[in-house]
C-alpha cells in the first residue's frame, strides 16, 4: 500500500513539475517578444525602418548609396538585431511562426541584401545568415504579405 501511495505521488509530481516547465516556457517566449517589441519601438529603430523604407520604395539598389541615405551605424544596428532575433528563431528559443507574424523579414532582407552582401565580402562573413535563413523561411511559407 505505501508503495502504490509512493508511486501515485512520483507520477503527480512529474506532472506538475511537467506543467510547470510548460508555464515557465511560455513565460520566457513572452519576455523575449515583449522585449523585442520594444526595441522595435525605439526612436533609433523607427528611424532607420522608416528611412529603409523610403528606400526600398524609391528602389535604391546599391550598397553604397544605401549607406549614405540610411547610415551605416543604423543599418549595423538594424542588422545585428534583425540576426540576433531570427537566430532566436533558428535555434527555437522563440516559436518561428511567431517570430515570422511580427514583420516582413522578406521584404526587409530585399531591401538590406545589397548591403549585407558587400560587408560579407568585406571581411563579415557570418553578417546576417541567420536573418538570411528567416527570410528564407518568410518567403517558402509565403507570411508576408
Amino acid at each position: 500500500m505505501l508503495e502504490g501511495a509512493t508511486y501515485a505521488a512520483f507520477i503527480i509530481g512529474a506532472i506538475v513539475a511537467v506543467y510547470e516547465l510548460l508555464s515557465a516556457s511560455k513565460d520566457r517566449r513572452a519576455d523575449m517578444l515583449i522585449r523585442a517589441n520594444e526595441f522595435w519601438c525605439s526612436r533609433e529603430f523607427e528611424e532607420t525602418f522608416l528611412k529603409m523604407r523610403e528606400a526600398y520604395e524609391e528602389k535604391v539598389a546599391g550598397a553604397q548609396e544605401l549607406e549614405d541615405r540610411v547610415g551605416k551605424l543604423a543599418l549595423w544596428m538594424q542588422v545585428d538585431y534583425l540576426d540576433g532575433v531570427a537566430g532566436l528563431a533558428q535555434t527555437k528559443a522563440i516559436d518561428k511562426k511567431t517570430v515570422l507574424g511580427m514583420f516582413g523579414w522578406h521584404r526587409m532582407w530585399s531591401g538590406l541584401e545589397p548591403w549585407i552582401s558587400s560587408k560579407r565580402r568585406s571581411g563579415y562573413p557570418q553578417l546576417g545568415t541567420a536573418f538570411e535563413w528567416l527570410a528564407g523561411e518568410d518567403k517558402r511559407l509565403n507570411y508576408s504579405t
